[in-house]
């Protein structure tokens, strides 16, 4: 019976999901080792997201490439030349579209500028750590000063996103005690979040995929539409 209140306790986390603060240095600190860990994610986010727009618009310039090359070279193919007219256009535009888009959201230069503000942030956490050496308490002053570097640093950068906020309280066990299903229920919603920018380029490259093996006799998902 005690089992059973334990494992209904962790599933259902009946418990303190966040440290208890004693000191309001102690709240600005941990709200800026939050701040951190949200900007760290959110670069890897960004990052991942410009590194797969590449990786899909050099695949489909691949495939841009090689429609041509097959019809020169003679090999006996599943679809007439009309279609794969239409199909090296479908996939010129599609490579435009993500060339613009890689352009246009500098993913790389967002996402050096997210880990800098996050640098910047633990410096200001070690210097706050520091201070505690030499005072016992901090006045007010000494609170709004450290309040006013804190959103002088957040501000110069563009915010996070709530999978980042999800992912990063999952990640700070000393801070936050999340378990069983409300732990399920955030790393669900994040990862979610995270991987909806991810769906139209991975439906071009299936696209892409199932054409090619389709013109090359290898599978006939629409030869029998084309």
């Amino acid at each position: 019976m005690e089992y059973c209140k334990t494992f209904l306790k962790w599933l259902l986390c009946l418990k303190e999901r966040e440290r208890t603060v004693k000191t309001a240095a102690e709240k600005l600190q941990m709200s800026m080792r939050v701040t951190a860990k949200c900007r760290y994610n959110a670069a890897v986010r960004l990052q991942r997201q410009g590194a797969f727009a590449f990786f899909t618009t050099t695949s489909l310039s691949l495939g841009l490439i090689f429609i041509p090359l097959i019809q020169s070279a003679g090999v006996s193919l599943s679809f007439t030349p009309d279609v794969l007219n239409m199909m090296q256009v479908f996939l010129a535009v599609s490579v435009l579209v993500y060339s613009v888009v890689i352009g246009t959201s500098r993913f790389e230069v967002r996402a050096e500028t997210l880990t800098e503000c996050g640098d910047k942030l633990k410096e200001l956490i070690r210097s706050i750590d520091k201070d505690k050496e030499t005072k016992i308490v901090f006045s007010n002053d000494d609170l709004a000063a450290y309040q006013e570097r804190y959103s002088d640093i957040v501000t110069d950068t563009e915010n996070h996103i709530r999978s980042d906020y999800g992912l990063a309280i999952l990640e700070m066990n000393r801070d936050y005690f999340f378990c069983g299903l409300p732990k399920f229920k955030i790393f669900l919603q994040a990862n979610i979040q995270r991987g909806f920018p991810f769906i139209v380029p991975i439906f071009l490259l299936s696209i892409e995929v199932i054409f090619i093996t389709d013109m090359i006799g290898i599978t006939k998902v629409l030869t029998e539409y084309l």
